[in-house]
């Protein structure tokens, strides 16, 4: 997979990075497509233009691509209608775990992001029918080498 090339070389913010990304995000979970490789293919090439993105960060000293990553893959979660179906709630949560396992997803930022807007939804007390209320229910804890996630 090192060959492929699905982002090119921009690794800026930019429209074609986010509609690419969008594309790839939405065709890993509807369920017009089939194939159990899905998730794994997005995953790596995501993991492929980050690393790639950083190693260009680093030579230049630039800002590590890490951030816009985050706010990408958080807008993506949040505002997708794909993401939002109930009918791909669990295969949403596999992709997201899977990102979270490589540590491309911060699901601790995402978490707090969430708590900062005041989303309902976030307390056991509460019921709620929001795509996030949804979505926690689904989600797959990993052991991360982050402290932070491997305290729930």
């Amino acid at each position: 997979m090192s060959s492929v090339t699905f982002f090119g070389n921009d690794f800026n913010d930019s429209p074609f990075f986010k509609e690419k990304l969008d594309m790839l995000l939405s065709w890993c979970v509807t369920p017009l497509q089939y194939g159990n490789h899905r998730p794994f293919a997005a995953v790596t090439l995501i993991k492929d233009w980050r690393d790639k993105a950083c190693e260009r960060a680093t030579r230049r000293d630039f800002i590590t691509p890490n951030e816009l990553l985050q706010d990408q893959l958080f807008d993506w979660l949040d505002t997708s209608d794909v993401a939002g179906e109930p009918n791909n709630i669990r295969d949403v949560a596999l992709l997201y775990g899977k990102l979270v396992k490589h540590e491309l997803f911060s699901y601790a930022s995402y978490i707090q992001r969430l708590i900062a807007r005041g989303e309902p939804g976030l307390s056991f007390a509460e019921v709620t029918f929001a795509p996030q209320g949804n979505f926690f229910s689904h989600v797959f804890f990993v052991r991360t080498s982050n402290p932070v996630i491997d305290d729930f």
